[in-house]
């Protein structure tokens, strides 16, 4: 979202304008002629009308054929202040005003200078700007808040912005002896909106720290930016909105939610404005916190005058937010969906229009199902689609590409539902299983019909829509027509991407299809793409459901060789399909290469339980120990069935000492099978080994109890 920044710059001009001025209107004439004004005045009028040659002409021709001394200082200031209106600021023009004033004797006063730095200000000449201060110490004219913090603001707008300058002038203005009074809260301000500006983020919360005298420590800056010994006003509601804006502008969402919580807590006094507010609602939708979202949503319905006047009052010189506007609700609606909260969008949809006075739009319809496309609800997001055009919102690419990914994960879900019922029931129908599958997939490929027919260029596929659909045919079990959507992206002049390719990958993967996965692999060289970890971890996957083991470890040793990191899943996987194929030396092998100094990745809880279960059931009860072990050193406490399965590896191998010796070790591993029955399956097999040792003795539960 394009977000404005805090610009204080016309209004420090017309600031600098209006102390020239006289706050009364003119004294109307009993005649009915024009008003008698003053030539300063007249200045002023044409100034503010717009008419700035008329302006500048009038104070040069006040200076002819004049008998009497018509003109003054606050005529020069004046015509100098009509320079500085336009966009475009007349920076010669207002130097020839001031030179020419001072060759006919009119003496410059702060207001000359303040009028004078404004038009520097607007073309971001800091550099002129400067100048103008020292040359004010020239004629003994103590610059005030209001010509440092147009200084200031100069450093904004030059390019690139110049934080350390607008640091510099703040420490200058801040310091005694160099400004008449002093520095207010538009000052501080401005140098934290060239912060913002700049992307030094941190730089603009330690000022906010600075002034706040609290957590000076928390970026660790080598030296103070402000002076401890200068009158440092309290941060206001700018000030913090101009922060998080900042941090806003640097994708720092954390902080900005920090800043606002620490508003909230730290400062009652003040209250977020719209903007600010606007901030955090980006944030919470970057973070996908729908709950969050409603809560800022509601402070913005609660915006009162009182709060909308201190933007106003402190120069801030724009339209402050009455209550949420349709950006507002756009953000609301994204994170609520993102989120997982998808009535609570829907319900912000169907409200937008009654409180901004807009409907939605395009964006706000393509957030819900983008939505809907995280929790797979791919019925809603057609629902919605069609909703859009019945209210004249033409859904475009984003809009398709979302719904296709909507179908290619409720594919994904229906799939596995599909393995939990097989699990299940031994006479699920496969049949019925896999057209639930596909039933989302097949809609998804409507869509991409429906897409390839659209008259408007936006609503047309991309890149991204043949990459969902290509996840959808991937989840909906569909290599073959995965693959034809790759050829008809190429027909269509498209670039694939990495993930095109892991998509596809990802189709081979889920059917075990290894030629297919074979393919991708000419396919991604072809195009001179670099396989990832992605796509070589679908890889390895896809050849462990072909029972292809010695392949699974062949692709490992590519990525290793190719510098890329395979993760703890892909090192599982690879020994899963060793352990598998009862290849428990190789298994042990990858094992090491994961615990080695050459793999950023660690063993996890499921490394250890797909080695030790594989161990055991091949009869290797010593080995298994030794996993166990190596996982207790590793910080994971053993689940019991872990324990007891190696205590029956133990039995089976005919070796009753080590299997007490793993009771023992049990019961210091807090596993207290004597006084607790919450292990009965580990109990009974301790009884039954014990009576292995001791003979025709029968042990019984009687035997442990007290």
């Amino acid at each position: 979202m394009k977000k404005q920044l805090v610009i204080l710059l016309p209004l420090l001009a017309q600031t600098a304008n209006s102390l020239t001025a006289p706050s009364a209107q003119p004294k109307q004439s009993k005649s009915r002629g024009f008003p008698r004004q003053s030539i300063s005045e007249q200045i002023m009028t044409l100034s503010r009308s717009g008419k700035t040659k008329d302006a500048i002409n009038l104070y040069y021709n006040a200076f002819k054929g004049s008998k009497h001394k018509t003109y003054s200082t606050r005529m020069m200031n004046n015509a100098i202040g009509a320079c500085a209106r336009p966009f475009k600021p007349l920076h010669d023009e207002a130097f020839d005003i001031f030179e020419f004033g001072l060759d006919k004797g009119i003496q410059p006063n702060v207001y000359t200078y303040g009028s004078l730095m404004g038009v520097c200000a607007k073309m971001g000449n800091v550099e002129k700007c400067k100048s103008l201060l020292k040359q004010m110490k020239g004629y003994e004219i103590m610059p005030n808040s209001v010509i440092y913090s147009t200084a200031i603001s100069a450093c904004e707008r030059c390019t690139p912005p110049r934080s350390d300058l607008a640091i510099e002038l703040l420490r200058e203005g801040t310091s005694g002896g160099n400004i008449d009074g002093f520095m207010n809260i538009v000052g501080y301000n401005a140098a934290i909106s060239v912060c913002a500006r700049a992307g030094e983020w941190k730089q603009a919360c330690h000022i906010l720290n600075e002034m706040e005298r609290t957590n000076t420590q928390e970026f660790h800056f080598d030296k103070v930016i402000l002076d401890s010994d200068a009158h440092i006003p309290k941060p206001d509601e700018v000030t913090y909105g101009t922060v998080m804006a900042a941090c806003e502008r640097a994708k720092e969402w954390h902080k900005v939610l920090e800043l606002s919580k620490r508003m909230e807590t730290e400062r009652p006094d003040l209250t977020m404005d719209g903007i600010a507010i606007s901030s955090a609602l980006h944030a919470c939708q970057q973070l996908s916190y729908g709950h969050d979202a409603l809560e800022f949503l509601g402070k913005m319905k609660q915006l009162n005058t009182q709060c909308q006047n201190h933007r106003e009052r402190d120069n801030r010189r724009r339209k402050a937010l009455k209550g949420p506007d349709d950006v507002a609700f756009r953000l609301a609606i994204s994170a609520c969906a993102r989120g997982g909260l998808i009535e609570e969008a829907l319900e912000l949809l169907r409200n937008m229009e009654k409180e901004t006075g807009k409907l939605p739009d395009v964006a706000a319809y393509s957030s819900v199902i983008g939505g809907l496309a995280e929790s797979g609800e791919y019925v809603k997001a057609i629902q919605l689609l069609k909703e859009m055009q019945k209210d004249d919102v033409a859904p475009n690419v984003i809009s398709f590409s979302s719904a296709i990914s909507a179908c290619a994960s409720a594919s994904a879900n229906a799939d596995k539902a599909r393995k939990e019922k097989k699990a299940k029931d031994p006479f699920y129908s496969e049949e019925d299983g896999l057209r639930e599958v596909q039933r989302p997939m097949r809609t998804a490929l409507k869509l991409l019909e429906h897409m390839k027919t659209a008259t408007y260029e936006d609503s047309k596929p991309n890149i991204v829509t043949y990459n969902a659909a290509i996840r959808a045919c991937a989840e909906g079990l569909d290599v073959s027509k995965a693959f034809n959507l790759h050829n008809d992206l190429l027909d269509r002049g498209l670039e694939p991407t990495m993930i095109t390719y892991g998509s596809l990958m990802t189709a081979c993967e889920r059917v075990g299809d290894v030629e297919g996965a074979s393919n991708v692999f000419r396919e991604i060289r072809k195009h001179g793409i670099e396989p990832n970890e992605i796509i070589f971890g679908a890889a390895i996957s896809c050849c462990r459901k072909a029972e292809q083991p010695d392949r699974t470890l062949a692709l490992l040793r590519k990525m290793i060789e190719s510098k890329l990191l395979p993760n703890t899943a892909t090192y599982n996987t690879v020994i899963m399909a060793q352990a598998e194929a009862n290849n428990m030396e190789k298994a042990s092998a990858v094992f090491s290469l994961l615990t080695s100094s050459r793999s950023k990745a660690k063993p996890n809880r499921q490394t250890y339980n797909i080695l030790v279960r594989a161990l055991n059931a091949n009869a290797q009860p010593a080995t298994s120990e030794f996993y166990l072990n190596h996982m207790k050193e590793a910080g994971m406490k053993p689940d019991v069935e872990l324990l007891t399965a190696t205590v029956s590896s133990y039995e089976r191998s005919k070796e009753p000492l080590k299997a007490l010796q793993m009771m023992e070790s049990m019961r210091e591993d807090g596993y207290d099978f004597y006084q607790m029955k919450l292990f009965d399956a580990a109990f009974k097999q301790g009884v039954k080994v014990i009576n292995n040792v001791v003979g025709k003795r029968t042990i019984s539960e009687e035997d442990f109890q007290d």
